[in-house]
Formats: structure tokens, sequence, C-alpha cells
């Protein structure tokens, strides 16, 4: 225990500088560790073994031309012989299969015995050597057993491995990939290899998450990993499946999984929708044995129900049926013959939200499948109890988009078009009609005469001698008479 008192105090003296370290746009360092002490005998004598065609394979796919890699093997220091090993670095991966292929078993000296393994002694080395303190993501490949100085209570020493992994803060993601590899060497013989991916401080968490989310990981380690760290975020997701109080609304989930779509016409909109849904226990490999849901809008006062809002022996990956009710941000939502809507052109606006999703009282126990087959690929490990989380963890949060695809008509577009193509006509026809010139008949005290006139002009009326006699004016038709001098007669027609 004094060890690991060490080792968590000289990686506590470095986690404040991490968490404070952005992530690099050229990339996040990798240390790729990868075990050769005596009890990986097997894996390095038994020729159907693909230990290093794993290693390279998951380097490949976990890192960019742009990553500083490190490539390290361990085992345990001592007299001259020095773990972890410094194997090669460089950016990218292109160089690991040559710098994998001389790897053989470590000894403590030369021509001694076999080499003794320290798990913790690798990681922290490995944090405070290459990596610098500075925040990276730590792959290790072991048969999980950990026996620093060859100590038969490697139960014991796992546990303090474990412990570290679970509450030193600066370890902020971690996932397990258990795999099946069945090997016999001259000495030993195993049956599964395990993959660690510790991340160390918070830009390593983002650059692990984004490897995931990209696939190509899932390629190579082809199962879901376990998650050991954090145990208090992402627990849930919602499923949906229809809107119950309307037809017109349709749900769906989006294409990374975790948001909810509506799609609706404007005209059907609802200011509340009712869901039905399936909760489902993201928790791999945890059994959600009891907890309470609580949810919220971001941003909105209304809340966010989901029922029934009780948990109980939830397995991972299953699901249970909910009903989720929310209002919709009325006040929000662009009008038809707003100008956003009309900018649309009949197309949808989108109306993006985030909902919280927490457990309270939370209790999560490891499933009792993936139990047996730790206990089948690692017998007499117990690597179970990696899986424990610790007893602060009672609570956990997950956000789920919510995303609101609103179809506006294009009725409202068309009748704006025809209102503006019927308003330029009118200026054209008033343009024309404003210049042409007509002849009129028009009788001046029984003679006739011919009379031209544009619209909205006026003309005086004369006697031969030169005098007003009245006046015409005309508008779009036929001129009228708007005034006579007394004693004359005038007609139009």
């Amino acid at each position: 225990m004094k060890l690991m008192k060490r080792i968590v105090a000289a990686v506590a003296a470095v986690v404040t500088l991490a968490a404070s370290l952005p992530l690099q746009a050229a990339g996040i360092q990798q240390a790729f560790l990868v075990q050769n002490s005596g009890w990986m005998e097997p894996f390095y004598t038994d020729q159907q073994s693909q230990l290093k065609a794993l290693v390279g394979a998951v380097a490949q796919a976990a890192s960019t031309p742009e990553d500083q890699l490190f490539l390290l093997a361990f085992s345990q220091s001592s007299g001259s012989h020095v773990s972890p090993a410094l194997l090669g670095q460089g950016r990218g991966a292109a160089g690991i299969a040559a710098q994998l292929a001389p790897l053989g078993l470590a000894r403590k000296s030369s021509g001694g015995a076999l080499a003794d393994t320290d798990f913790q002694e690798a990681v922290t080395k490995t944090i405070t050597g290459p990596f610098r303190s500075a925040s990276g993501i730590v792959w290790i490949f072991t048969n999980n057993k950990n026996s620093p100085n060859n100590d038969s209570q490697t139960a014991e020493r796992n546990r303090d491995f474990y412990r570290l992994l679970h509450l030193e803060p600066s370890i902020t993601k971690t996932l397990v990939f258990p795999l099946r590899m069945p090997v016999q060497g001259k000495l030993y013989s195993a049956k599964g290899l395990m993959v660690y991916a510790l991340a160390y401080g918070q830009p390593a968490a983002d650059a692990l998450t984004r490897i995931q989310a990209e696939g190509r990981l899932s390629k190579v380690l082809t199962r879901a990993p376990a998650r050991l760290k954090p145990v208090d975020q992402d627990a849930v997701r919602i499923v949906p499946q229809s809107v119950k109080n309307t037809p017109n609304v349709h749900a769906s989930l989006g294409r990374d999984g975790r948001t909810i779509v509506l799609d609706v016409e404007a005209a059907s909109l609802l200011p509340q929708v009712v869901l039905q849904a399936s909760l489902q226990n993201m928790f791999f490999p945890y059994v959600i044995e009891n907890a309470t849901v609580h949810a919220a809008l971001a941003g909105q006062a209304a809340p966010l129900q989901v029922s029934p809002a009780a948990i109980k022996g939830l397995q991972p990956g299953a699901s249970q049926a909910v009903e989720v009710r929310f209002d919709l941000p009325m006040a929000q939502i662009p009008s038809p013959w707003s100008a956003q809507a009309l900018s649309a052109m009949g197309k949808q606006v989108l109306l993006p939200m985030k909902a919280t999703v927490g457990l309270a009282d939370q209790r999560l126990a490891l499933s009792t499948g993936f139990a047996s087959e730790l206990q089948e690929l690692f017998p007499g490990d117990p690597i179970s109890e990696v899986f424990t989380p610790p007893d602060s963890v009672r609570a956990s949060q997950a956000t789920v988009p919510l995303l609101v695809r609103i179809q506006y008509p294009l009725l409202p577009v068309l009748l704006i078009i025809a209102a503006v193509l019927l308003l330029v006509l009118a200026f054209v026809l008033f343009g024309l009609l404003g210049t042409r010139s007509k002849r009129y008949r028009v009788v001046v005290d029984g003679v006739p005469r011919q009379v031209l006139m544009k619209p909205f002009k006026s003309v005086i009326l004369r006697d031969d001698g030169g005098r007003d006699i009245g006046e015409l004016k005309r508008g779009l038709g036929k001129p009228s008479i708007v005034r006579m001098a007394e004693g004359h007669a005038v007609t139009v027609g």
C-alpha cells in the first residue's frame, strides 16, 4: 500500500497541469504498453499468438498521422532492467509493426529469471516520462496478472491497480476490452487478453470519445467496450417510438444514436408532445438495480416528465417502456409568415433543444453474465472487482439532444410571390395606360368636336372666340364634364 500511496501522490501532483492543457491541433499523444513479463510467456512462445498483430492493429485504428505515439514494453524494474522500456516513438503508427517484431520476454538481468510485473509503475512512469505529465491516452495489453516482486498476492495487487483507476481524478475515462485469445506456452497457458484504454486528463478523454465515435476501432476490437470510468455520465438514452397525442408528428432517432428527432408540419404543431419511448441502459456492463429518473429541458421553465420514474433491475443494453411529456417553446417557433420561415422556401426550419436525464439514488451491479465470462477468461483473478463502482457514485446524468424539424408549407411563399407579381403587373398596366391618349366625340353648343385626352388629364373647352366655356377631365375611362359656363351646352359621346 505504501507503493500505491507514492504513485497516487506522483500522479496527483500533475493532475492540475494535465487538466489545463488543451487538445493540440496536431493530435493527441498515445502510449501503447505491451506486457512482456514472465506471466506473458505463452503470448510470446505460442506460434499462433496474435498479441503483436493486435497491438499494431489497435495502434493503426486508434491514431491519426498527427498523433504522437510511444510504444513501450513493461514488466517491472529490477537491477539493470528498466520498465517500461521505450521501443519506439513518432508521428502515426506506420512503424509500430517493425518496432514490435523483435520484442520478447523480459528478464530481471542478463540470463536471469523472467521479469515480474508492476502495473502502477508502468502507468506512472509513462505519464511522468514520455508524456511529460501532459494529457494522453495509455493503452495497456496484459494478461491481467500484476505481481510486483513476484508477489503471490496477485489478487491484492490487482485491487491496488483497480483503486488507482477508480479513485485517481486525473484518470478521466477508462474503457476495458476483455478478449478471448487462447495461447499455450512451454511454461504457462492463458485464455484471454485484456486491453485497457486510460485517458489521462480531459483532452485525452475527449479524444478517446472521438476515436470511439469514428468507428475505426470497432473494426479491430469488435465487441463493445466495458466502461470502467466514468460511471456518473451518459447512463441512459431515450429511444423514441411514436408520438401519442397526435398522428401528425413523426419521432425517430438521429444518426448519432442519441438525438431525438421530431418531424412535424407547421400546421400540425401542438404545444405539448407526449412521446412513447423506451429508456435504455447504456451502462455496459452494469445492471441498474435501482434508480429514480428526473429530467429537464435546458433553458425551459416547464419540466420534462418521464414516467414511470423508477428503474429496477434494468440489464445493460436492455430497455423499459416510458412516456415522455414536454412542452414545445412555441414562442421560439417562427410563424409561417415570418422571415425565417419564408426564407426556408417551404423547406424545414430546425429547432434544436437539449434535455438532461439524470438518475438519482443509483445502485449498480455487475452483470452476472459478464462476470462469468471474465472468470472464464481470467480464472482466479478478482477482475470483476474492477467494475465495482465507488460508494460515492450514486447519481449520473446524460444529455439528450432534441431536434424539432418543422416543415413549412409553400402556400405563404406562393401567395407572397403572387401578390408581388400582381403589384408589378398593376404598375406596368398603370404605366401603359398612363401614357396612352384616346379620342372622344364632344358636342359643344350643337357643334361636334374631337378631343384627344390622356388618362388623368383635363382639357379646357373654348368657343370660336377663344372664351372658356367648360372643362373635361378623364380618369381611366370616359371623360366627364367637371365645369360648364352659363349659356352653353356640352355633351360627351
